[in-house]
């Protein structure tokens, strides 16, 4: 019984996680990044994130206007991230899907 509550519990937040990259990827395309890109960067944050802090990270995406000026004024908005664990899992993240290209 244990076992079975504690598999439905994983299983739950698995599928939560799956969703806020999903709507990472999703929004990091919308802001100018290739498929690849976008791909790349929600998945390493995926790794990188703790659950709550990857969640918090798709809902700051979406408060970012889609850039008139590219991707310049993306970096800005990234720039502001108050979180450091995100700053840090987004720098490291920017770096790693740059030299995978």
């Amino acid at each position: 019984m244990r076992t079975s509550l504690l598999l439905a519990c994983l299983l739950t937040l698995a599928a939560c996680a799956t969703g806020a990259t999903s709507r990472i990827e999703n929004r990091l395309y919308e802001l100018g990044l290739s498929h690849a890109q976008a791909e790349c960067a929600a998945g390493q944050l995926e790794e990188r994130l703790a659950y709550e802090d990857l969640v918090e990270f798709a809902r700051f995406t979406e408060e970012i206007s889609t850039p008139d000026n590219g991707a310049r004024e993306v970096f800005v908005a990234l720039g502001r991230i108050s979180n450091p664990e995100i700053a840090k899992a987004v720098a490291a993240t920017s770096v790693s899907c740059a030299l995978a290209r």
